[in-house]
């Protein structure tokens, strides 16, 4: 709750001195774009990590057990996605840049598992062609060392 109010007193403030800041006509330098993306990547990151620390702890709460671990990671990830959302949006009104929205919960879990699914069908179709090019070599050995004279004079 600190973290939140925390939050919400600095985006006041920043709202209050942004005319001041930056004027519309500014450039944004590369830089702050570079970082601006990476602050976005980060923040995407952290929160699949909390939606994934959720489900555990729901995990842990459903089979009985008192997941504390789980709830400080949830809010040890959370004051880490505070911050950066607050970087983000002290940028994003310096520069008049465009915050893209955070992954939605639902889309992560489609999005992962359709991911995971075409990794591992990937690699299975990696080990499926070494398996028949191994197969096929030995194949042509197999019938290299056929004596084909000494079996056919063997039908006769």
């Amino acid at each position: 709750m600190k973290s939140h109010f925390f939050t919400v007193a600095v985006c006041a403030l920043s709202l209050l001195a942004s005319p001041s800041i930056a004027a519309p006509q500014e450039e944004v330098p590369r830089e702050v774009k570079a970082e601006f993306r990476q602050n976005v990547v980060r923040r995407d990151k952290l929160i699949r990590e909390l939606h994934s620390v959720d489900a555990k702890a729901a995990d842990a709460v459903a089979a009985g057990g008192k997941p504390m671990a789980k709830h400080a990671d949830q809010i040890a990830l959370q004051d880490q996605i505070d911050l950066i959302q607050l970087r983000l949006e002290t940028m994003a009104m310096r520069w008049t840049l465009v915050i893209p929205e955070p992954p939605a919960r639902d889309s992560l879990s489609t999005d992962e598992s359709a991911l995971t699914a075409q990794k591992v069908e990937s690699a299975f179709e990696e080990g499926r062609s070494r398996t028949e090019r191994v197969l096929a070599d030995r194949c042509r050995e197999m019938l290299a060392s056929i004596d084909y004279d000494a079996f056919l004079s063997r039908s006769n």
